[in-house]
């Protein structure tokens, strides 16, 4: 991580681990007609995955981690078989002609985030105990610049490093296994990369220096993140989704930061009336996106309950 070269390729690569963040506006769609037929949903036996039915529609719902490691594959046979068989793909970013724009957009981004006066410099709000820290893990050449940004660009740098720690890698992600998988087939985005950059940057530089700290104190205690990565891991390779929808609950609950209706609710509401407009376009549909979304009382499927569109 002390090689500045690689330093880009880190951050980047993590924006697709915070592909789960994003801010949308939630939309007050009308409810269906309570006379019309709602669509079934069945959970198969293959790891998370899920299949809304109706009529003769389909939507193959794959819950996805976006960090992953070679015990994640090879991906079921029945998981592929779907996917290449399916007459529309979607996942969270698109295909590869969308995340082949990640680099520009996320440097355009990273420029509007730079402090020039020498008060936003992070070293002055960082205690010399966590300045350590960032250089041990950095290195002086690469830290002492990322001071010089608003607090987020460090945020997402410091995280990578702990899911390095972890051996667990966006870039093995079953998300981007899947886009890679695809090629030159069209895969659907349910969001931007903007919109995911968006929230990725938001919050006041007060809010952005809080989760920075609280991210320096995780790699002070790296252990103990690493434990509950690996947990995340295990329960996930098991199929465990009731003891993974506890876990996840947990985590989200002690979190101060982003709040659970940016984070989850609201995008759910929106991808919900787009899993209707799959739905009614007919065929089969494979929607491969963080499975965060798809357990809890606030999942897609629960809101496409409340919208009538599920029984």
């Amino acid at each position: 991580m002390k090689n500045p070269k690689k330093l880009l390729s880190y951050v980047l690569s993590l924006v697709l681990l915070f592909s789960f963040l994003t801010s949308c506006a939630t939309k007050n769609a009308n409810l269906k007609d309570e006379n019309e037929p709602k669509a079934v949903l069945i959970r198969h036996p293959e790891r998370m995955l899920w299949e809304i039915k109706k009529d003769d529609a389909s939507i193959y719902v794959l819950g996805t981690i976006h960090v992953a490691d070679k015990d994640f594959y090879p991906l079921e046979d029945k998981v592929l078989e779907i996917f290449d068989k399916a007459d529309r793909l979607v996942s969270e970013l698109g295909g590869l002609p969308e995340i082949g724009t990640i680099q520009e957009k996320f440097q355009i981004r990273m420029i509007q985030s730079i402090n020039i006066s020498p008060e936003k410099d992070l070293s002055n709000f960082l205690s010399e105990d966590e300045i350590n820290v960032v250089k041990q893990e950095l290195g002086e050449g690469i830290a002492l610049p990322l001071f010089k940004f608003n607090p987020w660009v460090l945020t997402v740098t410091l995280t990578q490093i702990l899911y390095t720690k972890a051996g667990l890698d966006p870039q093995n992600g079953i998300d981007m296994h899947l886009v890679n998988r695809a090629g030159k087939r069209k895969v659907e985005a349910l969001e931007t990369i903007d919109e995911q950059l968006d929230i990725l940057s938001s919050g006041s530089f007060e809010e952005q220096l809080y989760d920075l700290k609280k991210t320096i104190d995780d790699l002070k205690n790296a252990d103990n993140t690493v434990d509950l990565l690996t947990k995340l891991k295990k329960l996930y390779l098991e199929n465990n989704r009731e003891d993974l929808k506890d876990f996840i609950g947990s985590l989200l609950d002690m979190s101060e930061g982003i709040s659970q209706e940016v984070l989850l609710k609201a995008r759910n509401i929106v991808w919900a009336e787009r899993f209707d407009e799959y739905l009614n376009k007919g065929g089969t549909t494979l929607v491969f996106a963080g499975l965060a979304h798809f357990i809890g009382e606030d999942s897609v499927f629960e809101q496409m309950r409340i919208k009538g569109i599920l029984e």
